[in-house]
């Protein structure tokens, strides 16, 4: 795949995390206990062997860049390749004039960065967002695009969920899309959704950009694809495994929950293609004589003497004595003091719920308790 360039757009553009995204963008909102949600498509390239990846960047990006640093445990640390971080406008002046301010869209940052895709000799260019869940075969993706012949090929997953956010697919039996939605599935017709993946020739890409850029068109599925769709053939790559588009905070717990059915981590890690992310050492997580911990993640580092279950824990997670957490996801050095009961609740960062309180939420509407705040 040495022909093959990836640009991960690991910026925010439609969702509804609240909270968890104040500090950060999504592709930098923990995830499964240990991860980034962009480890995933990060480990992606690198298992199908895309050595060169661009990630386009916007704002709220310090905690991307402390997390990928140098980018050796994705081992895309090299000479030759590796990891290129794209802030706003590092390439604008030769893009466009049109982009002279705030990101409008996908088509300004990909506009933004397109001396990096001319710098580049790749043949194809793999996109992807980088908010998806999701252990992706990128080779056979390019593959099968190569073999259909045609502009674009997009990877598209079963429609699961009605959103807003969602771009909704329909495709005929040759599995090419015959209509893009943003946000409508046209009263359940259009049976797929885009995962938010695209493979196509460099220089193709090159050409859409400058076509919207031209005629001042900036969002990316309704204006990008849809031009490509009216002018030319794209194909449906139906992946069948396990996916998710972190759209919204219920996307974001739930996704977490899943990741304790031993099916839903059976498609996601496997032992070909294993998701790597920043190593930490840490000490063992540490259980009490009396804690009580079922069906749930623990990272290193925990100090548990209450009762767990059901839930997520991030590194330096102190559950004291009584404390009880149930279906919930406690980030980084979250502290639970004696006494507190919680359900359905996310903490960010460096939280601490105070001796005795309780707190309670929905699957449906999970509460978020933002960073280093004390309840």
């Amino acid at each position: 795949m040495k022909n093959v360039l990836g640009i991960i757009i690991a910026f925010d553009t439609d969702n509804d995390l609240r909270e968890i995204t104040e500090h950060r963008t999504v592709a930098a909102v923990p995830f499964g206990c240990r991860y980034r949600i962009i480890d995933f498509m990060l480990s992606n390239m690198v298992n199908s062997g895309i050595y060169r990846v661009g990630v386009l960047m916007r704002d709220k990006y310090q905690s991307l860049i402390d997390h990928i640093g140098s980018a050796k445990d994705w081992d895309l640390s090299r000479k030759n390749g590796g990891v290129t971080l794209l802030p706003p406008y590092s390439y604008s002046k030769r893009a466009s004039p049109l982009v002279n301010g705030e990101y409008r869209g996908k088509i300004d940052a990909l506009a933004g960065a397109v001396d990096y895709l001319q710098k580049n000799r790749s043949d194809y260019v793999v996109v992807a967002d980088g908010d998806i869940i999701a252990n992706l075969p990128l080779d056979e993706i390019v593959e099968a695009h190569k073999e259909s012949g045609n502009s674009m090929t997009m990877v598209c997953c079963k429609k699961v969920k009605e959103s807003p956010f969602t771009t909704y697919v329909e495709l005929n039996r040759k599995r090419e899309v015959t209509d893009i939605r943003v946000g409508d599935c046209n009263d359940g017709k259009c049976k797929y959704t885009a995962l938010g993946v695209y493979v196509m020739r460099r220089e193709y890409l090159i050409h859409l950009i400058a076509d919207c850029v031209t005629h001042n068109l900036v969002h990316f599925e309704r204006e990008l694809l849809q031009r490509a769709l009216n002018e030319d053939k794209i194909s449906g790559f139906v992946f069948d495994k396990y996916a998710v588009k972190i759209e919204d905070t219920k996307d974001y717990f739930q996704s977490n929950m899943d990741m304790l059915e031993k099916e839903v981590r059976d498609e996601l890690f496997l032992r070909n293609r294993p998701i790597y992310t920043q190593v930490h050492d840490e000490a063992p997580a540490y259980y009490g004589d009396k804690a009580v911990v079922d069906d749930s993640l623990i990272a290193d580092g925990c100090y548990i003497e209450g009762e767990v279950s059901g839930s997520i824990l991030f590194r330096d997670v102190h559950v004291e004595k009584d404390a009880k957490i149930s279906n919930s996801i406690i980030m980084q050095s979250g502290r639970i003091l004696s006494g507190a009961s919680l359900a359905h609740i996310i903490t960010d960062r460096g939280v601490t719920i105070r001796e005795g309180r309780t707190m309670m939420g929905h699957e449906n509407y999970p509460v978020v308790i933002a960073k280093s705040s004390i309840v």
